[in-house]
């Protein structure tokens, strides 16, 4: 009789512990979608929030990756303000293979925090001047 309660015992452990497990496995994957009717950001309905692949890493490891691993060099860079307070947060910076041709990376730095991450990269580059391609 006691083993076969220690047998019922144990196998509905093992269902509870499956189901708090399945639970929790659960409920993590549903807060990592957004949702598509997701509330717009800043007020403004074209405005919303999308998860994007972007690796982040110290500013000199990232930018002597891009240098050195990517033979690119800085393009143009713009300094990122937050508008209500004019205070100044993070530099957003386009690298470009030196052939002008291969490569480029949109990169952005954290001002606060020494971290660098890239926002984008492209291959295969097309320069536009007066609105046709060169």
């Amino acid at each position: 009789m006691k083993q076969i309660f220690k047998s019922v015992l144990g196998t509905i452990l093992i269902i509870l512990f499956l189901a708090i497990i399945y639970t929790g496995l659960n409920s993590l994957q549903a807060e990592e979608k957004p949702k598509d009717n997701d509330p717009p950001k800043y007020n403004n309905p074209g405005i919303i929030n999308k998860p994007v692949p972007v690796y982040c890493g110290q500013t000199d490891f990232m930018l002597d990756l891009a240098a050195k691993k990517f033979n690119q060099q800085p393009l143009v860079a713009g300094t990122v303000i937050v508008p209500a307070t004019g205070r100044k947060i993070a530099v957003l910076s386009v690298f470009v293979n030196k052939d002008n041709v291969t490569d480029m990376s949109v990169l952005m730095t954290m001002l606060d925090t020494n971290e660098t991450c890239v926002l984008g990269y492209g291959k295969n580059l097309k320069f536009y001047e007066g609105g046709e391609e060169t």
